[in-house]
């Protein structure tokens, strides 16, 4: 049995509060107008008259909000509900009569109660337009409910959205560098056999991060910069003294959250078409700093002299890019700046927690 309290609707409360407001507003004219005239009403005398007549209008207002919601003016069926709503002004109107008739002994509508059809037409005169004002309101509350369900029903789409296409865009990413450290690996085996263990014990690392089937898009850069650290670690032993990495991480920035596997393909991009084209040794620089609201990531490594740029619009970029679009929007940038020709940079700027909109929400939650 579930014994949960009973909630009162919002729309109720809200209905019995425009009612009780306007019924005491009533009041006050009434006494007012009596003092004008020179025949002073009491207070209590004005709000058991508004009361009486104006909080009827309360069960009304909710069952024309019903009717309306049941049968709103909208396109393909203005007639119906014009007609709907008429009968529904009708009773409203009928029902007000027969409630001042039978209520006449208590609250004195009249000096002399007269038959019921003079009683009616008062009621026409006094509620028929009410009863039209409340309907309008109505249809603007309805309008306005649809509104919110349209922009929740959206924003369910929209974030559904986003989350399959990141979670193809690393799709697109986990077999790429993977199938580049399997065939590296494979390499070596025939050179060394304890150095392919290392490349393998390194591999089953990256394996395991790559095929995690979880929803997470943002980890601290800490963990992103161990599995940079496991493919390096294949790299290294596969170029031997050609590769030289370098590191300058400013300690404050490890713990800031970064989209998964965003440094790895900026990784593999410079060492597969710029270090390992290289006949002489090349270095790697991995920069991390938090500057101006921005978390500022840069890749950077030495190409071959004389060699041509690298595009830089393979897979690995293109999901780099696409993702920070996607969680951040126009707050973060991939940029490719001109520097010397013997030097290639890949830079990102990601907005730093504390300055992104919706702080301490995961990405998805602040598109949605």
């Amino acid at each position: 049995m579930d014994k949960r309290p009973f909630k009162i609707p919002l729309i109720v409360w809200m209905v019995l509060l425009w009612w009780t407001a306007y019924s005491v507003m009533f009041a006050s004219q009434v006494v007012a107008m009596g003092d004008t005239d020179g025949r002073p009403i009491a207070w209590s005398r004005a709000l058991h008259f508004s009361f009486g007549g104006w909080m009827t209008w309360v069960p009304f207002s909710l069952g024309i909000l019903w009717l309306v919601r049941r049968f709103p003016v909208e396109r393909g069926a203005v007639l119906r509900a014009l007609a709907v709503q008429s009968l529904g002004v009708a009773a409203i109107i009928i029902l007000k009569a027969a409630y001042v008739y039978v209520t006449d002994p208590v609250f004195e509508w009249y000096d002399e109660l007269p038959g019921f059809g003079e009683v009616l037409l008062t009621s026409v005169r006094n509620n028929l337009m009410t009863a039209w004002t409340v309907i309008g309101v109505a249809h603007a509350f309805v309008y306005y409910e649809r509104a919110r369900e349209r922009e929740k029903r959206i924003a369910d789409i929209e974030k559904s959205l986003v989350s399959t296409r990141l979670e193809a865009l690393r799709a697109q990413v986990n077999p790429h560098f993977l199938f580049n450290a399997l065939n590296s690996v494979a390499e070596m085996v025939h050179v060394d056999r304890d150095l392919a263990d290392r490349m393998l014990v390194s591999l089953s690392a990256l394996l395991r991060d790559g095929l995690k089937q979880d929803e997470v898009q943002e980890r601290p850069l800490s963990d992103e910069l161990a599995v940079v650290d496991h493919y390096l670690m294949i790299e290294k032993i596969r170029l031997t003294s050609r590769l030289q990495v370098r590191r300058r991480i400013d300690p404050d920035c490890l713990d800031i959250r970064v989209p998964v596997l965003i440094l790895q393909p900026l990784v593999e991009n410079a060492i597969v078409h710029g270090i390992a084209r290289r006949r002489s040794p090349g270095w790697l620089l991995i920069r991390a700093e938090a500057v101006d609201g921005l978390l500022r990531l840069a890749v950077e490594n030495s190409t071959e002299p004389g060699a041509p740029t690298v595009a830089g619009h393979g897979v690995g970029l293109r999901s780099v890019s696409g993702r920070l679009q996607l969680l951040y929007g126009t707050r973060a940038r991939l940029l490719l700046p001109e520097v010397a020709p013997d030097r290639y940079v890949v830079e990102l700027e990601i907005p730093l927690p504390a300055t992104a909109e919706g702080a301490g929400a995961s990405p998805l939650e602040r598109v949605a």
